[in-house]
């Protein structure tokens, strides 16, 4: 069989502040005067003692201050593009919170604005296809959510195309709903992250606020209406495996519901989450996938066919998707 990594990939559930790289973090805290500290490379890599989702963001804490200018958050998409590239990805959708920016000094605009210069600087080098998604945070102030889903609105004729919330989901989503009720207004499209750390309950409360696709979703099998719910809205999860694991979201890699939902027809997609934190790629998610759940290359293209399906891409592009997935994956016996 073909290496996987030859083969084009897309990836639709992508944090760009999870897609660091530990050197460039280092160079770009020197750069801004700040202090190394010995052994940070490591600390922007998730512990091995890691043991929940808590735990897991934990890290984002140490390096994220020091990617405090709008220079570093070009460096940091184009970089991201390069790397994506390399992995035989030809389309992914990052996201970020651009409001957690404003504790460094720069406005959430700023970061977008900042973000958009390197995506397209890294398209331009590498011919990758991207999309942005704005993010609010579960455990923030609701009006941070609702400056994610105006910023989509500004932005979204330059490469935003959708909104998501992320964050702690212990908090709740309610206080936020008025800003995907916007979102729907607008007609932007959104994802929420649901069901990763949280109960299947968050799930169908996702979907109620009409997001089209579910961040993770690792328990919604646990409510069988849950598991009906999505799969008559036509909902796409976006699983990301290795992450799943290293949160404690699954046990045991062999109990994640990727297969089963793929079985049963649902719309399911494998991601990296946050390549850069967890130190892997989307090639090595796929060849989890092949090991573990013996997916063979028919699986794969259905799976990438639900990923062009749910990309909030041009038409345009998603044709050539498509065209370019069935003529290398159809050949892979």
């Amino acid at each position: 069989m073909i290496p996987l990594g030859a083969l084009p990939k897309i990836d639709l559930h992508l944090h760009l502040d999870g897609a660091l790289r530990p050197a460039s973090v280092r160079e770009m805290a020197l750069e801004a005067g700040a202090a190394w500290p010995p052994g940070g490379e490591e600390r922007c890599r998730v512990r091995p003692d890691c043991r929940s989702l808590v735990d897991f963001l934990a890290t984002f804490e140490f390096f994220l201050p020091f990617l405090s200018s709008r220079q570093a958050l070009r460096r940091s998409a184009r970089e991201l593009c390069e790397d994506q590239a390399a992995d035989g990805v030809i389309y992914f959708e990052a996201r970020f919170a651009p409001t957690l920016w404003e504790q460094t000094g720069l406005s959430a605009e700023e970061a977008v604005e900042g973000a958009l210069e390197g995506l397209r600087e890294g398209t331009a080098g590498t011919g990758v296809h991207w999309g942005l998604i704005l993010c609010g945070l579960r455990n923030t102030d609701p009006a941070r959510t609702m400056t994610a889903v105006d910023l989509a609105r500004r932005f979204r004729s330059r490469g935003v195309v959708g909104v998501d919330i992320a964050g702690d989901e212990r908090a709740p989503l309610a206080p936020h709903a008025p800003a995907f009720r916007e979102a729907a207004k607008l007609g932007i499209p959104f994802t929420i992250h649901a069901g990763e750390a949280g109960p299947a309950a968050n799930v169908r409360e996702a979907l109620s606020l009409g997001a089209t696709r579910i961040g993770h979703g690792v328990h919604v099998v646990e409510d069988p209406e849950a598991v009906a719910m999505a799969k008559s809205a036509g909902a796409t999860f976006e699983m990301c495996l290795t992450s799943n694991l290293m949160t404690h979201a699954v046990g045991r890699i062999e109990d994640h519901p990727f297969p089963r939902l793929l079985r049963e027809g649902h719309r399911v997609t494998l991601n990296t989450d946050d390549p850069g934190v967890q130190g892997t790629t989307l090639t090595q998610d796929y060849e989890l996938a092949r090991k573990v759940f013996g997916l063979s290359p028919a699986d794969f293209r259905e799976t990438l066919r639900h990923s062009v399906d749910a990309a909030w891409a041009g038409e345009a592009l998603k044709r050539d998707l498509r065209v370019r997935i069935e003529a290398a994956w159809g050949g892979v016996a």
